[in-house]
This record gives C-alpha cells, structure tokens and sequence, in this order.
C-alpha cells in the first residue's frame, strides 16, 4: 500500500496515527464523517487543524443519512425491542470499515486506516497491547472487509507512548481530552434521547407495564423497557430484595426480575456473526468476550449454523444481554463475532 486514507476526529488516536503512516512513508489524507449535517462540527475543524499541520489533504464525507438510518436507527430498534444496542459496532461495520473504505478507493487510496486499539497481523485481527485501550471487542466486523487494505498504526502501542508522540511532534491534538460517550449522546444519557424521539412516554401515571419474578408474581409497575438491561438493579424501585433485570418480555411488555444468582446462563447464541478465515472448531476452549471491558470466559463452540453460533460456556456467566455483541477469542485473535440473541 501506498496511499492511504485516515478516518479522522481530531483527537489524539487517529491524529497521531497519520502522522506514524507519514513518517513510515505513506501518502497520507484525512478524512471526516458529517454526521449530523449541521455545519462543520468540532471533529471536523480539529481533523482538519491536524491535516493542515501535518501537510496532507482532508475530506469530509456526508454521511447523515446513513448514520441516522442505520446507527441511529439500530439504537432505538433495539431498545423498543428489549434488546441492549452496540453502536460502535454497527459504526464500524457499516461506515467506518463501510462507506469510508469505498471513499477511499474513490479517492485513488490503497487502503484504509484508523486511531484504533487493535493488531492486523497476516490477515488476523488480534488485540492491542495495550490492554486498557484494546478495541478489538468493538472492530470484529472488519472480518468481513479487506482486511489486507485496513491499518491500525496504534495497535502496537500504549497510550502513554501515543501521548508521548503527540507531544514531541507538537499536534493540535496533544492535550486534548478524549471522550467516552456515544457521539450522538454526548450528555451520556441515552433515557433523553430516547424521549427526544418519542419513546417511553408512559400513561398518565407514568406506568406502562409490570416488573414479576420468574414465577409471574407482579411486584411493581414501570415505566417502560427501553429503561432496562439484562443484569440492570437501578429503576427496579423497592422489590423487597436485592433484584435485577434477569429478561425482558416484549410480547406482554413486562420485566422480568430475579435475584443475583438467577441471572446465570451457561450457553448463549449468537446471529447476524462474522467470522474469520481461520476454521473454528467445534469443541475447541476459546475465550468469550460479552462485553466490552468484560472480562473472557472459557467457552466451547457446540454448533455453527450458517451465521449462528452457539457458545456453551465452562462456568455460567452472568447478565448476558441480547443486543450487545460476543467476541470469540483463539488467545489474543479474533476468531469471529455477533449479535447475542
């Protein structure tokens, strides 16, 4: 690869990233996500800040109608449904490693890059070495692109050392604080995003179904499951007991609650997956990862169907939530990932 293009923030991660493709000798430009159609934003005027001061082009790309329909979209979807969302990996999928990578071919690029925490490594998507900034939970669709046309310059990296960077080459992006929100929910509170699109509005009283235990036993009202998430206590009001959320009934529009040790599953099934060219045996110990910054489990895959797997796990885990996504790991390779259903 030659020419490469660089999704790009402004912030730290992806402004230091072109700025090692250009010292490794690629012919670099920068490129940003409209997506919000308001204006040049932040990210946009910083990324280009950087590009400026590193000498390289930058591009923005529309990208409102995509976000809003197939991010977003899938963030309230899921919520009406019960189901807890992962739009970073929906992002991922679709635009990052989606509608930039066609921009750059566009754009006369050999490939694609970005500021992300993870390894390619012969074709294998691996974890960063940084273990408190590893991304690769978040980048398991990229299985499904070119992955001999994607680059992650920081995969190889620690934070600190990327700062470090940052700093002795002077970019415009050295101190800045990097944010942990969603990008479309920049207070962190999904609940008034969700009413400022008109969901949960609830009935006079502010109660629209019933939180039962596992034997159907109602023991209170709420005001709607898109405020819950499997393993959730908050919200459950005084039950008597220490409760969580242990399912979400849809169909009857009631939570189902269940004390701690209730919430254990041994086996979970995953959809909509990606996998990667490397065979996954049945039977075989891998680690699985159900959250980000959880923490893996030993698991067997017991079948694979098409796009479904199903994962039976060593020692239960708990609060497994349908929605979010299940990484399988083969040591430090991502060996596939979806959907948990």
């Amino acid at each position: 690869m030659k020419k490469i293009m660089i999704a790009m923030s402004g912030g730290i991660d992806s402004s230091t990233a072109a700025a090692l493709l250009i010292e490794q000798g690629f012919d670099v430009c920068g490129i940003t996500m409209d997506l919000f159609g308001n204006g040049p934003s932040t990210a946009a005027n910083d990324a280009k800040a950087v590009c400026d001061a590193l000498s390289i082009p930058h591009y923005t790309v529309d990208a409102v109608d995509i976000f809003e329909r197939i991010v977003i979209g899938d963030f309230i979807d899921k919520y009406k449904s019960g189901r807890t969302p992962n739009p970073c990996v929906v992002c991922n999928r679709h635009l990052k490693f989606g509608l930039l990578m066609d921009k750059a071919a566009e754009h006369g690029c050999d490939g694609m890059a970005t500021g992300h925490y993870a390894v390619i490594d012969n074709g294998q998507l691996k974890r960063g070495i940084d273990a408190n900034k590893d991304q690769s939970y978040f980048l398991y669709p990229v299985l499904a692109a070119p992955m001999d046309k994607i680059l992650f310059p920081l995969g190889r990296l620690t934070k600190n050392e990327v700062r470090e960077i940052a700093k002795k080459l002077k970019l415009p992006a050295a101190d800045k604080n990097e944010s942990q929100d969603i990008c479309f929910i920049p207070s962190g509170n999904y609940l008034d995003f969700l009413r400022s699109r008109d969901i949960g509005a609830g009935d006079e009283n502010g109660a629209v179904g019933q939180i039962v235990d596992i034997n159907g036993n109602i023991l209170g009202t709420h005001t709607g499951i898109h405020n819950f998430t499997i393993g959730q206590r908050k919200g459950l009001g005084a039950l008597g007991k220490r409760m969580y959320v242990k399912r979400i009934d849809v169909s009857n529009n009631t939570i189902v609650a269940a004390e701690e040790h209730q919430l254990e599953s041994d086996e979970i099934t995953i959809c909509d997956t990606v996998i990667s060219k490397a065979r996954i045996n049945i039977n075989k110990q891998y680690a699985v990862q159900i959250r980000y910054r959880g923490i893996p489990s030993e698991a067997m895959i017991t079948r694979v169907d098409g796009s479904t797997i199903t994962i039976k796990f060593n020692t239960p885990i708990k609060a497994a939530a349908p929605g979010q996504s299940a990484v399988i790991y083969d040591d430090d390779t991502v060996v596939a990932g979806g959907i948990i259903c």
